[in-house]
């Protein structure tokens, strides 16, 4: 979140911050990001999803429909960045609300995340979940809230937490949503988590924390190319 928009401490998305990967050429680099997926094929979600290639968006916030719209076109802009045909819909919110027994406290990632599979189980329907609360998110020692994301990548998984007195420009939701879903299609990286010989490490990148820019760099675009790829080769689909 920039400062100069919130007026407040910058809000972050809370993943594992990696020591600095490096690779010595772009090559290497490649065939990294197109070997990455294999522990994401192990994952019986993972590959559930993104074959039904389907994204719900369950909004349980004061977010209004007009400010999830631009949630839903950072995620479209994501998706059109990994040259993928997935669909996005609503989800029935109330239903979902009932099924995960959702309330308006803290909530854990990891029940969450149970819950939401166990609802897939249910409705007999694989696909990837978008939450959108007004609640804090607990993730381990972490707590997630004012316009940060959790994401669970092989399960689908994707949880902001929003303050519900805050007033948040559209362009920060666009590009917040196209960072979180960019992690979800499998960049798992930040940025300035790898460097690679022969790119520039001070481009502007969305995947950078924070999301300063709605640009995706050349590094961070090859790296989620070549995932798919992998995946495409992996299953031959």
């Amino acid at each position: 979140m920039d400062e100069e928009e919130q007026g407040k401490k910058p809000g972050r998305d809370k993943r594992m911050r990696a020591l600095t990967a490096k690779f010595n050429s772009a090559k290497e680099w490649e065939d990294y990001c197109f070997r990455v997926h294999e522990p994401y094929l192990r994952s019986r979600h993972f590959r559930k999803w993104i074959n039904e290639k389907g994204i719900g968006i369950s909004n349980f916030s004061n977010l209004g429909k007009n400010e999830v719209r631009f949630i839903r076109l950072g995620i479209k802009d994501a998706i059109r960045a990994a040259k993928l045909h997935f669909k996005i819909y609503d989800n029935d919110s109330h239903a979902a609300k009932k099924a995960a027994g959702l309330a308006d406290k803290a909530i854990k990632g990891s029940e969450l995340l149970r819950m939401a599979i166990e609802k897939r189980i249910c409705d007999k329907k694989e696909h990837a979940d978008i939450f959108i609360f007004n609640s804090h998110i607990k993730s381990g020692n972490t707590t997630i809230r004012d316009g940060e994301a959790l994401t669970y990548v092989p399960e689908g998984v994707m949880a902001f937490s929003f303050d519900p007195f805050t007033r948040y420009p559209r362009s920060f939701l666009r590009r917040r949503a196209k960072h979180e879903g960019l992690h979800l299609l499998g960049l798992n990286a930040h940025h300035e988590d790898t460097e690679v010989s022969g790119y520039s490490q001070g481009k502007p990148c969305v995947m950078r924390y924070n999301a300063p820019t709605s640009r995706l760099c050349r590094k961070c675009k090859d790296a989620l190319e070549c995932f798919w790829e992998g995946i495409e080769h992996a299953t031959k689909r």
